[in-house]
């Protein structure tokens, strides 16, 4: 694994990140309550927002206008003050309140005089005129100057703190979402290296990130990649020298074999008795399950390495015309009826032509071979988006439970009615097949009618 060019940056850990993102955090924060103040200090000289204390000099210096004015004259409320003006008898005369906040300010003046608490937010000035008493509303909070602005908007004691935490708010996204990018960029190198190492691809310009623990990560994962590369060279060679070891025994058994059987069968010419005779015949049969059994390991080997693949572009036409050809000499032998549908197949299909026939062969094999006389085998082919879906159903007994979960397990057999040529190889050899196209081989039974329903499933290279 080499480093690729230009890969070599700067690093820092990440406690000094994340101290960074904290730090450009609070100078934001800071450099937001600067602002905020700045903004509200500009208002309050600007005039554009009255101070708290606004509404109670401008009562104080109204006072007197209000009092010695001969007709009440309401533009001398100041504003934002609110007023109500009664008669000596207490009945209202006119007012810019609504009646429920006339209701609740007379409930108000009325506990102030009296010395029984109130609203300390609301201040009431009572000024006595000649002909009636005005009685001036108004509350110790800062205020809009544009009544437009007072009417519409909170206060502004309540607006600006709402403003400086939505803004605080969005700060603490905005460095958020920021950090976790930075994360998530440092972190893709990381996940290529595992990613590719999981599809074992251990040859690779190796990637680093700017954070130097993260940098020990890779350097970790790029010690397990050579060791795992290192595994699987040696599992490689183990898996060949046994091949070859059992490829060695097999052929220095078939030799003296071979001619234990030919010497046998030229004893068996002459004129033995019954008895020698019989004796002779063991040894040719006992030979032959021998030489049956050398072809059964060899078999087992070739199936273990279906991995190696050989990729091209086939037309699945003539694919499917020589596996029905094959599947129908095989059923007329046993007067079986053999039905092909063929659906969507598209003209040509990328990947071992020769694999795919014999995963389809042994397939047939096991259908045709426990697909009583006379009976059927449904063989259909569907084409779906780079994936073709063979489906083999027989008309026989069917799998047992445990057949269902076993049978393409390597030299797996239900009984001795399923113990016949392929000694429990023909549904492992397609099952490797099958993982070898990255698809699936799916055994089941029929669900309305006795028999077995084998699925192999493959997908098309590139």
């Amino acid at each position: 694994m080499a480093v690729s060019k230009g890969a070599r940056r700067k690093t820092i850990s990440l406690h000094k990140l994340f101290l960074q993102y904290l730090a450009v955090f609070s100078l934001t924060t800071i450099l937001l309550a600067g602002v905020t103040l700045l903004c509200v200090e500009a208002g309050f000289r600007s005039g554009f927002v009255l101070p708290a204390n606004y509404a109670e000099r401008a009562v104080k210096e109204a006072r007197d206008g209000i009092a010695r004015s001969d007709a009440f004259d309401r533009t001398l409320i100041p504003f934002p003050c609110t007023y109500i003006l009664f008669d000596f008898d207490g009945t209202v005369i006119e007012s810019d309140m609504t009646p429920g906040e006339i209701e609740r300010a007379v409930e108000r003046i009325r506990k102030q005089l009296n010395h029984t608490g109130g609203n300390a937010a609301y201040q009431y000035a009572i000024i006595e005129r000649s002909d009636s008493v005005c009685v001036v509303c108004y509350d110790i909070r800062a205020h809009f100057s544009s009544p437009v602005l007072h009417k519409w908007l909170w206060n502004p004691e309540l607006l600006i703190p709402l403003i400086f935490l939505t803004f605080f708010l969005l700060n603490a996204v905005v460095t958020a979402v920021q950090f976790g990018r930075r994360l998530k960029r440092e972190l893709e190198p990381i996940v290529e290296t595992v990613d590719k190492i999981a599809g074992r691809e251990l040859h690779f310009e190796k990637k680093l990130t700017g954070i130097r623990e993260l940098n020990a990560v890779l350097d970790t994962i790029e010690e397990m990649g050579a060791t795992l590369e290192e595994s699987l060279k040696a599992q490689w060679e183990m898996e060949q020298n046994r091949r070859m070891q059992i490829a060695a025994v097999t052929h220095d058994i078939k030799i003296p074999l071979t001619v234990v059987r030919g010497n046998a069968e030229l004893l068996l010419e002459e004129d033995f008795s019954d008895e020698d005779r019989e004796l002779l015949e063991g040894i040719c049969a006992g030979s032959g399950k021998i030489e049956q059994y050398l072809g059964l390991l060899n078999e087992a080997a070739k199936a273990e390495s279906t991995g190696q693949m050989r990729a091209e572009c086939f037309s699945v036409a003539e694919c499917i015309d020589e596996m029905e050809r094959q599947a129908g000499a095989q059923c007329r032998r046993k007067g079986i009826v053999l039905n092909v549908k063929r659906k969507n197949l598209p003209q040509t299909f990328c990947g071992d032509r020769e694999l795919l026939v014999r995963a389809l062969s042994n397939i047939f094999d096991n259908a045709v071979e426990y697909t009583p006389e006379q009976g059927e085998i449904a063989f259909s082919v569907e084409g779906c988006a780079g994936q073709l879906v063979f489906r083999v159903a027989d008309s026989g007994k069917g799998f047992s439970d445990s057949g269902l979960r076993l049978a393409a397990g390597q030299f797996y057999t239900e009984c001795q009615e399923r113990s016949g040529k392929h000694y429990g190889l023909g549904l492992f050899i397609a099952d490797m097949a099958a993982r070898s196209y990255g698809g699936s081989l799916t055994l089941a039974n029929k669900t309305d009618q006795t028999g077995a329903v084998v699925t192999l499933s493959v997908l098309e290279f590139g």
